[in-house]
């Protein structure tokens, strides 16, 4: 491994991805760097050439409008951290990123550095994905879209290829529904990644009736998963009175999706049975946020 390696500073997003075009695999986006750096002083990853991206402030946003919110991926985990009054699906986030790491780490480290590093731990990872995210890709032949839950690919690996740059986290805001989102997690200690967690969201229509939900499982398997069966579970059911043997039902079923594995950190028997758990609240913590009731 190279002791040293070289740097540029792009003027635009479009200049940042024609120098990696240019340069090569050689070449690395640095964004926050908290993990990057440490992954190189390991030797994990080959650094050859420093493409800085902490410059260029029109990655660095988080903006709301009526039918959308979107994140710039520069924008620090501070800085989203401090946007929990603008928007529910905002304070859901920033609540996220209060388990991550430290507070000065924060004010470094990126929302988009954060997805690229694609850890199955993650914990931003399962709320997007539950929200419904989109995932904006500027590459050498202009900007593409793709899902939050088609974005993570293995360990580690994203869809973001190696010319490619992720701009922005897109989430929707449909007008025909109200949706909370939720995240639940069990980790050993303060600022540790997670042993397991799973994120939920519950979309109710004008009567009150759940049309929709999603869940996001984390920590047990490569990627971050859903679980059709589990999310089925509640259409239908009225907001006001939800049975909750039904989030004991989608709990269950959820961890039956479930593909953790065995660890120095946690057994996958604990972590199939604590997914119940985290499923069950995670979707009580949103309908209580819609003004439902568990009974």
């Amino acid at each position: 491994m190279r002791s040293q390696f070289d740097y540029s500073r792009p003027a635009s997003p479009q200049e940042a991805v024609a120098m990696r075009a240019r340069l090569g695999d050689g070449a690395r986006f640095w964004a926050g760097g908290t993990d990057m750096i440490l992954m190189w002083q390991r030797e994990e990853v080959s650094l050859d050439h420093c493409i800085d991206l902490t410059f260029l402030d029109e990655l660095r946003f988080i903006d709301v409008a009526d039918d959308r919110i979107r994140i710039g991926a520069m924008a620090t985990l501070a800085a989203l951290e401090r946007s929990a009054e603008r928007h529910p699906h905002l304070r859901t986030l920033s609540d996220i990123t209060k388990l991550m790491c430290t507070p000065q780490t924060r004010s470094i480290a990126t929302v988009g550095g954060n997805l690229c590093n694609a850890s199955p731990a993650a914990d931003l990872s399962p709320a997007f994905v539950a929200l419904d995210a989109e995932a904006v890709i500027l590459g050498p032949d202009g900007e593409r879209r793709i899902a939050m839950e088609d974005f993570f690919e293995g360990v580690n690996h994203t869809a973001v290829s190696n010319g490619d740059l992720l701009s922005e986290i897109v989430i929707p805001l449909p007008p025909d529904r109200r949706v909370e989102a939720s995240y639940r997690r069990i980790d050993r200690t303060v600022v540790d990644i997670a042993l397991v967690n799973a994120s939920a969201s519950v979309s109710v229509d004008a009567g009150s009736r759940v049309t929709g939900t999603r869940i996001a499982l984390g920590a047990v398997a490569p990627v971050i998963i859903r679980s059709g069966a589990a999310e089925a579970v509640l259409v239908g059911a009225d907001l006001n009175n939800v049975d909750s043997g039904l989030l004991v039902k989608a709990g269950e079923l959820a961890a039956a999706d479930a593909k953790p594995i065995s660890d120095v950190r946690a057994s996958a028997d604990y972590r199939r049975a604590m997914i119940k758990v985290m499923v069950k609240r995670a979707l009580n913590d949103s309908i209580t946020k819609l003004g439902g009731t568990v009974t």
